[in-house]
């Protein structure tokens, strides 16, 4: 197993419940769109924000050399 797997079993946990947590208010077909949509959808997003954050924080690593 390399590292892409549990990030995206993560991913796809947390987007499922909160999907259905958010769908359940409007009724149960709605909680199961949300988890189904969760599960599809948060491994993307969750992988999309980590590159996005590695992008920042490797940004933020490098100076200038004006600055020491």
């Amino acid at each position: 197993m390399t590292l892409i797997e549990p990030i995206m079993l993560v991913g796809a946990v947390i987007g499922g419940v909160t999907g259905a947590v958010w769908g359940f208010g409007s009724g149960i077909g709605w909680a199961a769109a949300g988890l189904l949509g969760g599960l599809v959808l948060g491994p993307v997003l969750l992988i999309l924000l980590l590159l996005v954050l590695a992008m920042l924080l490797e940004r933020r690593g490098k100076r200038s050399p004006e600055r020491p």
